[in-house]
């Protein structure tokens, strides 16, 4: 009450200001008393008053954790053969289980240490049967845009790929098959780096890594078993995540890689459009990506009309439009410049940051023990036979493991998973048992 008197005698102003700040400090006075007493003195017996818990911070997501389950369909036998058949008329064998298939999303870690999100898919075999091997499958192009994910695919309405059917086919196998988006789709604040190869393999890397953490594939699966496949830009996705896995993921340990036409170089499948490739659209792609991704500007690739608004139209277009929009006359996509050194197969020398992009994404030596394979057809026009007559030499000069390319007579690169199946699944049974498969390094 003194403090109160003493203010009484300032000035009109004061005394209305003073009072207040006198009730303010011992408030002030009380409440710091009451902090000492709670952090001096025990609280009594099974009491929690003024006891406030310590607050842990959640450790952030690791690569590969899984961040939630968005949708579980069960596919009966008959259903599951149906889907079958949309890829593999003829049925495939196995057939007369049910598969269930679980959506999630899981953390991918970029080079820069930043976490993304990315959206992948398991196929298991409804027979409860243990010890699974791991199919892990990149798909391939679909596009670069958010609506064009490799998990929004909904083949009556346009047919990507049809994956369910090509993963529930592995699945009835005996497999657990997983496959994957790959970073920036579905994701606004982000481009899909496309053909951008550390990225790509670590998308698939951390799909195995998300398919150990769920529910339903709790106990079921080998730890040692681990296929890395693909198609088209799969197989690239599939043969780098070999090539970092040691690296970014030693817990995932591939037996075996597996590319079914698979892009073993980016520069090559580009050059390869005057070479008779019908995929005028896949320079387009690339350099909405590498722009993005590298932050350089590489003038004179495509027509000054064609870089306006490159990156709109690029991302409005899926795979199922890409040939109708992009044309199959390089001329109509490409500068003359541009043109003749891929002829040449000198892109390198015109354009030598665009050249060294590219070649910063090719598969080339792969110094891994896993067992490889590649599927080619004969007639495939998108990935050219001719790219794995060069990829097969740098593989077999480093791998430790054996090398196969097999090369399948009137097949395109739409049919090369078909056509190769039953080879494909005959092969990994024999690497996971440890038998000597056939091998083309002489």
């Amino acid at each position: 009450m003194k403090l109160f008197a003493r203010s009484a005698n300032l000035g009109p102003k004061s005394a209305r200001v003073r009072p207040v700040f006198g009730f303010i400090l011992l408030l002030t006075v009380f409440e710091a008393g009451v902090v000492y007493w709670v952090n001096s003195t025990p609280p009594p017996a099974n009491s929690t008053a003024l006891v406030r818990p310590t607050v842990r911070p959640t450790p952030p997501a690791r690569p590969g954790a899984v961040l939630g389950q968005d949708a579980v369909e069960h596919f009966t036998p008959a259903e599951t053969a149906a889907l079958i058949r949309h890829n593999y008329p003829a049925g495939v064998p196995g057939e007369g289980i049910g598969v269930t298939k679980i959506t999630f999303h899981y953390r991918t870690q970029l080079p820069d240490g930043q976490m993304t999100t990315i959206y992948g898919r398991a196929y298991l075999p409804d027979n409860g049967q243990g010890n699974l091997p791991i199919f892990a499958f990149g798909p391939g192009t679909t596009g670069i845009g958010d609506e064009c994910a490799a998990s929004l695919e909904k083949p009556a309405v346009a047919n990507w790929g049809s994956y369910d059917s090509h993963m529930s086919a592995y699945a009835v196998q005996g497999y657990a098959a997983v496959t994957t988006d790959y970073e920036g789709m579905r994701d606004t604040q982000r481009v899909h780096h496309y053909m951008v190869g550390e990225l790509e393999g670590r998308a698939l890397l951390d799909a195995v890594r998300g398919l150990r953490q769920l529910t339903q594939s709790k106990g079921r699966l080998s730890p040692d078993s681990i296929f890395l496949s693909g198609y088209s830009q799969g197989g690239h996705a599939a043969f780098w995540a070999d090539k970092i896995a040691d690296r970014y993921a030693p817990d995932v340990r591939p037996l075996g890689v597996v590319g079914f036409g698979p892009v073993m170089s980016v520069k090559q499948t580009l050059a390869d459009v005057t070479h008779g490739a019908n995929i005028n659209w896949f320079g387009p792609n690339v350099l909405r990506s590498y722009t993005d991704y590298y932050k350089q500007t590489y003038p004179g690739v495509i027509l000054p009309a064609r870089e306006l608004n490159l990156a709109a139209n690029v991302d409005s277009h899926c795979i199922d439009t890409d040939l109708s929009y992009w044309g199959h006359t390089p001329a109509a996509i490409y500068t003359p410049e541009f043109i003749q050194s891929s002829l040449a197969d000198d892109i390198s020398t015109q354009y030598p940051q665009f050249g060294k992009a590219l070649d910063d994404n090719e598969v080339g030596a792969v110094s891994t023990s896993s067992a490889k394979r590649i599927n080619q057809g004969a007639n495939d026009n998108v990935v050219l036979p001719a790219q794995q007559a060069v990829a097969i030499p740098k593989l077999c000069a480093s791998s430790t493991g054996p090398v196969q390319l097999v090369v399948y007579p009137g097949t395109t690169h739409y049919t090369a998973m078909l056509r190769s199946f039953g080879d494909t699944i005959a092969w990994m049974r024999a690497v996971a048992d440890h038998q000597t498969v056939p091998s083309t390094c002489s």
